[in-house]
């Protein structure tokens, strides 16, 4: 095995989850909403399999994030940033996969925090 190589996978990885932040604004948001919840577990003192539930949707939506970020880049260097309907749909499908991921952490969040 190669280490070197190894290190410079992650290295790429990291600059990879770096251009999410730039070019993503609502990362921000996923950011902080983040940072929020896993404060509130830690206060409320939710047990191992919330916290297993509530790590597991978190990942989910940042790994959502993350490829819609990559498919809005994508089709913006296909297209030139020129309007083009099948970009559009492509873009939103992705959008719409972000929400959906969204949504259901909103829903075990609800679950884990409320009951």
């Amino acid at each position: 095995m190669n280490f070197r190589s190894r290190g410079n996978s992650f290295k790429y990885a990291l600059r990879g989850i770096a251009q999410v932040f730039k070019q993503e604004p609502n990362a921000r948001i996923h950011f902080a909403v983040t940072a929020i919840v896993l404060i509130a577990g830690i206060i409320k003192g939710i047990s191992p399999m919330q916290w297993v539930a509530i790590c597991i949707v978190i990942a989910l939506v940042w790994v959502c994030e993350a490829f819609n970020t990559a498919i809005e880049l994508l089709c913006d260097m296909y297209c030139d940033h020129k309007y083009h309907p099948t970009v559009k749909v492509i873009k939103d499908i992705a959008s719409g996969a972000v929400l959906i991921a969204s949504v259901l952490s909103v829903i075990v969040g609800l679950i884990v925090f409320l009951f």
